[in-house]
């Protein structure tokens, strides 16, 4: 019976182990099926964003005022159109239009909170996907993607959606086909319990839990959960249950399994191996049992021998039995057992002696806790680290001692898990974590936690090694990095730290700017890999010599993905006391805009002062007294002061006592924890100079500013060269006249001028007749003499008020300012029609070369200046339908 009931005991733990480690494996799957389907969800969400974005992009914006416009405008995107059930445009003005079939037209009026949700969306300007609602056009659970629609200004005009039918969307076709074994099934809801997809299409839109009745799973999957996890429905059914958070929207996929199914081939095993286990057991329990009082008889002699030695009425000398067989044999070892037995209580018992006190004696804190946290060794470190003596500490509870109070709920749940297998996250492991002292400072500590099974029962044991001043340390060092960190990703150049073999150290944010490299990812891989192999191998030279010891200062152009550059850079080789080089600094600077300037603005002009290895921009870090405590090399270039004669001193001793009140506001500013940036003119040399000072506060934990980082940039080239580009930017390069840019200033200061005095004005809109033939019969560099001797006759033509433009080719404006009437404006186009009479001489002959003009008059009203080219336009296509050559009026 014993050796049936064993077979069956261990036959039916084994299974049950085995059906555990079963649940967890199909648990496990499930939640890798769900995960895919979520990843499959999320990519068509994207995708069919995407799509409607670049609908929204080129989207024309008459499309919310005329129906037919965007009917014509998804008929040439057929594809998008298959991918929604609707389309669908909201404009400002409440005007709501969707494509019904092949058809746009005005949707019926919305209700109150279907048009407060639309005008929310408007108004945030960003990609919104609606919460599922019944659609009014089909009658069918949906959902909508909204994208805004932006002006030419960047302002959001319109609404762009596409809705998404959910009964028959064929993305969720294929989550239904994933389902988890015959009778399992997907769905997917909202964070609200809305149903979005369900294999009952009667409940969708319907909250998860309208049904009466509690789901365990459901509830945790509405407050947070993913993963799987065993739960009964409303029905009483139990079944495995799976959840997944989609990344791009609020939904939530679940699925379940049920357990009857999921589990059906356990349930038979188990049936079959216990069966198969009694017929096993009961044969070998018959025949043990026959062999076993045979060879018991001297056994049981044996056994009364060792009773009569517990009792006394025997020494161990009796076990001494001159057999040959195996009872004699086990009788001699029973005795050299004992023998042995009484020798090792007494080495055990000095073991534990020395054990004992080394453990008193250890540097280190240590504690030995029974499984339920009861505290039963405490050494004398433990009592100078935390206050509490031997006496006070055996006997109580961990968790009072040392444990922090915000973290005692987490230890006892942790001592429950390893009282039951002695493991734990923190089992065999050396972590940092917080103890209490008795006076209730924190502590931080390293600390070891093993587990020793006694008795039965597991005890932890712990050294806990007091690492006060090493967090102390590391605090210091992080600060100091922080700094430095700060004043690398604050300049406008490349800085790297580059080993022996080619590889990334450190880099600092300029990379992400300039190159477009996150600086993290480029850490521990090489140069080739980072920039490609021919960019890395044309700085190859550079860099061996770096290597060598040798500080490389280099000017050069190279090409990155596609992009021309002209970078300086400077390689500073970083030498150990033992005079090797163990890697290099870099830093590199893009002087492309400044190259660029200098080619556009004069040959003649010299090149900037190529940079010395030190970085044109002044630093410099202030404490809370606005005292020095650090200053870069560029005080000496600049100023010739030795920053090391500024350290300690006051930022008005620096600076001087002008500047420093014209920056004492903006420090203010940057004390109370806000960046401030100004700018001021300065001599440097025998020049004023215009610098821009940047501000920077370093803050501390708790938001208190520890001090102030200075960055001062000299932007006087770059103010000089934003002034001439902006010259430049307002005139034709072809015909010296002010281009679109400058017409448009002028023009909409002109109406602005007409509104106020009440003086007409005339916009004439006018072309070249047949300059297309003149191009492509003469070619075009005659049809560029055209345009400067047309543009040289419209100057010499119109009054010195007045003012020419071209727009584009041979299109040309002119704004007649202080016109009288439409009378007077006739005139003047009839001038310049006249003075285009006289022959063009091309390629040295004659060439007859007329205009055609459309005139508009702006009299004050409220048209807008666009309004008004357009009118011109108009009578300008007048004219050439009149035969060219001539002008016409707009009425």
């Amino acid at each position: 019976m014993l050796v049936l009931s064993a077979t069956l005991i261990v036959t039916l733990v084994a299974l049950l182990l085995a059906e555990r480690d079963m649940r967890s494996v199909i648990g496990d799957q499930q939640y890798a099926l769900l995960s895919s389907a979520a990843a499959q969800v999320d990519a068509q969400l994207t995708a069919r964003e995407v799509l409607l974005a670049s609908l929204a992009d080129s989207l024309p914006l008459d499309a919310g005022i005329d129906p037919a416009v965007m009917q014509a405008y998804v008929a040439r995107h057929a594809a998008a159109r298959k991918e929604f059930l609707n389309l669908h445009l909201f404009t400002r003005d409440g005007t709501l239009l969707h494509m019904e079939g092949d058809h746009a037209q005005a949707t019926r009026a919305l209700n109150p909170r279907s048009r407060a949700f639309l005008e929310n969306a408007l108004a945030g300007g960003k990609p919104v996907i609606s919460p599922p609602y019944k659609s009014v056009e089909t009658g069918l659970p949906s959902i909508m993607l909204l994208q805004p629609v932006h002006d030419a200004q960047g302002r959001t005009v319109m609404l762009l959606g596409g809705s998404i039918d959910l009964t028959n969307s064929a993305f969720l076709e294929q989550i239904a086909a994933q389902k988890p074994g015959k009778t399992g099934f997907m769905f997917i809801m909202t964070r609200e319990g809305i149903l979005l997809h369900h294999p009952n299409h009667q409940r969708l839109l319907e909250h998860i839990n309208a049904r009466p009745g509690y789901n365990r799973a459901t509830d945790m999957a509405l407050r947070g959960f993913e993963g799987w996890t065993e739960a009964v429905n409303k029905d009483g059914s139990e079944g495995i249950y799976s959840y997944k958070h989609l990344e791009s929207t609020d939904w939530i996929i679940g699925a379940r399994f049920p357990v009857d199914e999921a589990f059906a081939p356990m349930i038979q095993m188990r049936q079959h191996a216990m069966l198969a286990a009694a017929v096993f057991a009961a044969i070998a329990g018959i025949m043990a049992w026959l062999a076993i009082q045979t060879l018991f008889k001297p056994i049981g002699r044996l056994h009364r021998n060792i009773g009569e030695i517990r009792s006394g009425a025997a020494d161990i000398g009796v076990l001494q039995r001159q057999r040959s067989d195996e009872i004699g044999e086990l009788s001699a070892a029973f005795y050299e057992l004992i023998a042995e037995r009484e020798a090792a209580q007494k080495a055990i018992r000095g073991s534990e002696s020395l054990i004992s006190n080394i453990l008193e004696r250890a540097p280190d804190a240590f504690v030995s806790c029974d499984n339920t946290g009861i505290v039963t060794k405490w050494n004398a470190a433990a009592e100078r680290t935390f206050g509490w003596t031997r006496e006070e500490a055996i006997g109580r509870d961990i968790a009072e001692l040392i444990v922090p109070p915000d973290q005692r709920d987490a230890h006892r749940t942790g001592m429950t898990y390893f009282a039951l297998g002695g493991k734990g996250r923190m089992v065999n492991a050396r972590v940092r974590v917080n103890a209490v002292h008795k006076d209730g400072h924190a502590i931080p500590v390293e600390l070891s936690i093993g587990a020793l099974r006694h008795d039965g029962a597991y005890h932890a044991t712990a050294f806990l090694h007091d690492i006060t001043e090493q967090v102390a340390h590391e605090q210091q060092i992080a600060a100091s990095e922080k700094r430095l960190r700060t004043v690398a990703d604050s300049m406008p150049a490349l800085i790297a730290y580059i080993g022996r073999d080619l590889r990334y150290r450190f880099t600092n944010d300029h990379f992400r700017v300039l190159l477009g490299l996150d600086p993290r990812s480029m850490l521990d891989k090489p140069v080739n890999e980072v920039l490609g192999a021919d960019f890395a191998g044309s700085l190859l030279q550079l860099s061996e010599a770096a290597l060598r010891g040798q500080r490389v200062h280099y000017e050069r152009e190279g090409v990155y993905r596609g992009v021309k550059r002209q970078m300086m850079g400077d390689l500073v080789p970083d030498i150990g006391a033992d005079g090797k080089v163990s890697g290099f600094y870099m830093m590199a600077l893009d002087i492309t805009e400044r190259k660029n300037a200098e080619l556009q603005q004069a040959a003649s002009e010299k090149r900037l002062k190529l940079l010395t290895d030190n970085l044109p921009v002044l630093i410099a870090y202030l404490d809370r007294e606005r005292k020095f405590q650090f200053l870069n090399a560029t005080f000496q270039h600049w100023f010739g002061t030795d920053p090391q004669t500024l350290i300690g001193r006051h930022l008005a001793e620096g600076i001087g006592a002008d500047q420093y009140r014209t920056a004492e506001p903006h420090l203010e500013q940057a004390y109370r924890g806000q960046a401030a940036t100004y700018e001021l003119q300065t001599r440097i040399g025998d020049r004023m100079h215009t610098l821009e000072t940047t501000f920077l506060p370093e803050l501390s934990a708790d938001g208190e500013v520890l001090g102030i980082y200075s960055l001062t940039h000299d932007t006087t080239r770059m103010k000089e060269i934003e002034e001439r580009l902006k010259q430049l930017a307002r005139i034709d390069s072809l015909t010296g006249i002010a281009n679109r840019l400058m017409f448009e200033e002028i023009l909409h200061a002109a109406v602005l001028r007409v509104r106020r005095t009440r003086k007409p004005l005339a916009l004439a809109y006018l072309d070249i007749d047949y300059f297309k033939e003149i191009n492509d019969t003469l070619g075009h560099g005659a049809g560029d003499q055209v345009l400067k001797e047309f543009a040289a006759r419209l100057t010499a033509s119109v009054r010195a008020s007045d003012t020419v433009a071209r727009l584009a080719g041979d299109e040309f404006v002119i704004v007649f300012e202080l016109v009288a009437n439409a009378e007077e404006a006739a005139r003047l186009a009839a001038k310049i029609v006249d003075a285009m009479h006289a022959p063009f001489t091309l390629n040295g002959a004659p060439r007859h070369v007329t205009t055609s003009i459309g005139v508009a008059v702006h009299e004050g009203d409220d048209e807008t200046p666009a309004e008004l080219v357009a009118r011109a336009d108009s009578a300008l296509y007048a004219a050439k339908r009149n035969g060219r050559d001539g002008y016409a009026i707009s009425d």
